[in-house]
């Protein structure tokens, strides 16, 4: 061959290979290009269709859509998608354009707590972008398109008056890509030019290997580390243990997307990068429904493991949780080695309690067991051994006759479960029947047992119950967020930014109600459920609702105590304690019969308390009148011995104290005259208490608390400012007393933290200042709320848990009801100087603000948002009792006036 032939086969050679090269590098126009190649692996969701105006009609025709396109983004599509399907005619021509075509809707984050979207859409047959071409000779008025250069690849921008932010798109290939954020559709020419980039297919490559293309409406595709991504963003909070645990598991899944009724369905399969996944089979003889009566109303995230063996928890480790090795060592010697895994179930459920503001997270584990004793003894003998240098002592407490003790080791559940269940600073430990009790905190402890105790649980509650019935046999994994539980925490966990649209936008977003996730194994294979259930149900608004009275029990004279709700100690059912004004003290039984009648020497003083004063499960009611301490039978007869005179003494309050569950009572006074007595279970007084002065009458009962990991604490309040912290033999302590003020006229709250450095007494003085103590005897905090006037009165009003609290302000025409973070809740105008009032609250979502009018013999009910809960006021003017019915779903209202002892329900 000459020379010149083999320069011009050269020259033609050369031109072949530039204009391949040309053509890869722009974007080979007939290459066919799977549009998730063009997804960059910082995704962190994906929607892929291949029916996407399907799976539009159908999200738009659905019942909640109405509520949700509120969202400006919603709303903002909705518009575009109806105006791009009226520029091409209508007739359908836009989905016979996309149907059969890959669409892929990808989530990005775009800043650091910005996401956008961008959407790709790989077309087999060139000729459907005829529509684009139409599009843009047809533009709408006051709009136009640029055109810019990236990398070779002509991007168009859609500038328009309607539209925030230009619309960037371009066209690579058979691939359509376009977003609001141009520098996404740049990521995308990036992505199509350069194979060595990590895109989202090859970074899941276990999701394309199992569903290589989408099914049905779509298929939804996401990993624990995206989750994580998305929920970093939204938070201001970096430090989300659980999410990061979960993100580090490697779970990935594809989730095909169905609606059904009343709620949205994902479905499919959960895959695991190392291949090797978790064992999540479900026990054939464990029972799921075993928590049910433990699990409390205010549950808001609910985890429960229902599996074959306990061993399957131990090997879903959490690599990355950092423990102590030296507590791990502990854990092995003290509590593995010697068989405490052996003997439970495979039935462990993990309740994170709705959050109350500024208040750390309540948390409970219930871990199920068939040698309940030995685990606890177990239990017992390793918080015995823990070396306790430098910490206090870890008494014994008791509540609702549950003992309870604590293990003093941080992230205790953590170290034993291989990382999960994090979240506990200390570990409180009861059991009930066959189940292990960890509580994060003695109060998380105080109020499951409570609410286990008031049947204030999902087994006991009408509209619980349906929670209950979505735990499959099946499933060896259930997760459940009751999203109007968790708001509070959706709020006081969001970014700035993010905190204000969830608080806009709150009434459309809470129209979900629950996300429920399952999962079952199948095979070697983990089939996953998501479900987002909402309800349509018109947000309520309570007018015009007339309390009926239920029952009715009238007296010969006129009532001037009670009613006090106590218990019968043969069936449990509640009784009433009243008093008239001749000092004839009533029991009466739940239907309004009189038990007893009996004369006292004076007006009752005290509250009503039970106590067990001959240790054989009957109960006696221990109060005072202003001169004498009674304890009195069912049947009506004193207690030998009582009742107790303290000579030249007028009570004005009795608490009862019973350190060690042991049914050694004591009771303790104060008087008007400014004197502390504590008298022993016969009614003699103790040294040290004979009496203890104080500067003047208290200005709430004296209390004992102890708390486990604290100790005991003998607490008074004076009514001229001094707080006084004593021992149990009466021994000051901790620089007491500690001045908090010029006056005191309101009660307390103690916020039990798990030590003495954290844990809190809170109230608020005369002179409307908020202070608080830790039972350190330190003065930690101080806050002046606005004095609108001089006669202003300032209260603190806690609940009947002693769990929630707010501050009320009083003036004379206004009453002020603010939260713990001094913020309005709302404001009535009331025209007395003569109220009082109380809290009543069984959960975030059923709270009653009570205000008694003594003067007009007025009682109004009042929800947080400052709704009058009862059109016309009850009578009375004494402070009512409230119990709420899970199982019926009402309250009923327990008052006493003129004569008569009555009951009211009110519908919810």
């Amino acid at each position: 061959m000459s020379t010149r032939r083999i320069v011009f086969v050269l020259l033609i050679a050369v031109g072949i290979a530039g204009a391949v090269f040309y053509f890869v590098k722009s974007g080979f126009p007939f290459s066919k290009r799977n549009a998730l190649e063009l997804v960059s692996s910082e995704a962190v969701l994906v929607f892929e269709t291949t029916e996407p105006v399907m799976a539009w009609n159908q999200l738009v025709t659905q019942p909640f859509w109405s509520r949700i396109s509120e969202l400006p983004s919603l709303y903002h599509a909705q518009n575009q998608v109806m105006a791009l399907d009226s520029l091409l005619g209508k007739g359908g021509r836009l989905e016979r354009a996309l149907k059969g075509n890959q669409f892929v809707l990808s989530l990005h984050p775009v800043g650091r707590e910005e996401f956008d979207f961008l959407y790709t859409i790989a077309f087999k047959d060139l000729s459907n972008l005829e529509i684009l071409k139409d599009l843009e000779n047809n533009l709408p008025p006051l709009s136009r398109i640029n055109t810019r250069s990236y990398s070779n690849i002509e991007i168009k921008e859609f500038q328009s008056l309607d539209l925030e932010r230009n619309l960037s798109y371009a066209l690579i290939g058979n691939v359509f890509v376009a977003s609001y954020s141009s520098f996404l559709v740049e990521d995308a020419i990036r992505y199509a030019q350069n194979s060595n980039l990590l895109n989202f297919k090859s970074n899941n490559k276990q999701l394309f290997d199992a569903l290589p293309s989408a099914k049905g409406l779509g298929v939804i595709r996401i990993s624990g580390q995206a989750i994580a991504k998305i929920i970093s963003g939204i938070s201001r909070n970096t430090d989300f243990k659980m999410i990061d645990s979960f993100s580090r598991k490697g779970v990935s899944a594809n989730l095909e997307l169905k609606f059904l009724d009343n709620r949205v369905v994902m479905e499919g399969q959960a895959y695991f990068q190392d291949g090797k996944g978790f064992d999540f089979e479900a026990s054939s003889t464990g029972n799921p429904k075993t928590f049910q009566n433990l699990i409390s109303n205010r549950t808001a995230v609910y985890h429960q493991y229902h599996l074959k063996d306990i061993e399957q928890l131990s090997k879903i480790e959490d690599k990355g949780f950092k423990g102590t090795s030296t507590l791990k060592g502990d854990i092995e010697k003290s509590l593995l080695n010697q068989g405490f895994l052996k003997g439970l179930t495979g039935e462990v459920a993990f309740i994170l309690f709705e959050l109350i503001a500024n208040e750390p997270q309540d948390k409970i584990l219930l871990i199920q067991s068939d040698q309940i004793q030995e685990k606890i003894q177990l239990l017992r003998a390793f918080n015995a051994s823990l070396d306790r240098s430098g910490l206090e002592d870890s008494p014994l407490d008791y509540y609702q006759q549950q003992e309870i003790f604590m293990v003093g080791a941080e992230e205790f559940p953590a170290h034993l479960f291989g990382g999960k269940f994090q979240g506990f600073p200390d570990t409180y430990i009861t059991s009930v029947n066959d189940v292990l009790v960890f509580a994060n905190s003695s109060k998380a402890m105080k109020l499951f047992i409570d609410d286990v105790h008031n049947d204030y649980t999902w087994g006991k509650s009408l509209n619980q119950k349906r929670l209950i019935e979505n735990i499959s046999p099946e499933n060896g994994f259930f997760f459940m967020i009751d999203i109007q539980r968790f708001w509070t925490a959706v709020i006081e966990n969001s970014s700035p930014s993010w905190k204000s649209f969830f608080q806009k936008y709150a009434p459309q977003l809470k129209s979900f109600e629950l996300l429920n996730l399952s999962v079952k194994e199948m095979g070697k294979k983990n089939a996953v459920v998501m479900e987002l259930g909402y309800s349509m149900n018109p947000i309520k608004s309570v007018q015009d609702v007339l309390l009926t009275e239920n029952r009715a029990v009238s007296f010969s004279n006129r009532l001037i105590y009670g009613p006090v709700i106590v218990q019968n100690f043969i069936d449990r059912s509640q009784e009433f304690v009243v008093q008239d004004e001749a000092h004839n003290l009533y029991l009466l039984t739940s239907e309004g019969e009189q038990v007893f009648g009996y004369n006292l020497d004076g007006p009752i003083v005290s509250g009503i308390h039970q106590v067990d004063f001959y240790k054989n499960g009957k109960l006696q009611l221990l109060f005072a009148t202003e001169k004498q301490v009674y304890i009195i039978d069912r049947l009506g007869n004193l207690v030998s011995g009582f009742p107790v005179r303290i000579e030249g003494q007028t009570i004005t309050h009795l608490n009862l104290v019973d350190y060690n569950n042991s049914r050694d009572y004591r009771y303790f006074i104060a008087t008007a005259e400014g004197n502390l007595f504590l008298l022993d279970k016969n009614g003699k007084a103790l040294e040290g208490w004979n009496p203890k002065t104080i500067s003047g009458p208290v200005s709430s009962a004296p209390a004992h608390h102890r708390i486990a990991g604290v100790g005991d604490r003998m607490v008074a309040l004076s009514s001229r400012g001094q707080l006084y912290f004593f021992n149990r033999r009466g021994e000051p302590e901790l620089g007491s007393p500690i001045r908090l003020g010029e006056g005191l006229a309101s009660d307390y709250i103690l916020l039990e933290r798990g030590s003495a450095q954290e844990s809190r007494l809170v109230t608020i003085t005369t002179e409307g200042e908020v202070v608080q103590v830790n039972l350190k005897g330190e003065l930690t905090y101080r806050n002046q709320l606005l004095r609108p006037d001089r006669e202003s009165k300032f209260y603190l009003i806690k609940d009947q848990k002693d769990d929630r609290y707010v501050f009320v302000v009083h003036e004379y025409n206004k009453v002020t009801v603010m939260d713990r973070e001094y913020k309005t809740v709302f404001t009535i105008d009331v025209f007395s100087d003569n109220l009082e009032f109380q809290f009543f609250s069984f959960g975030s979502d059923k709270n009653i603000f009570v205000v008694v009018d003594k003067s007009q013999e007025f009682i109004y009910l009042y929800n947080l948002e400052g709704t009058l809960l009862n059109t016309l006021p009850i009578v009375g003017d004494h402070k009512v009792e409230i119990k709420y019915s899970g199982g019926q779903n009402d309250y009923t209202i327990y008052t006493i006036s003129g004569n008569k002892f009555s009951e009211y329900k009110l519908p919810i």
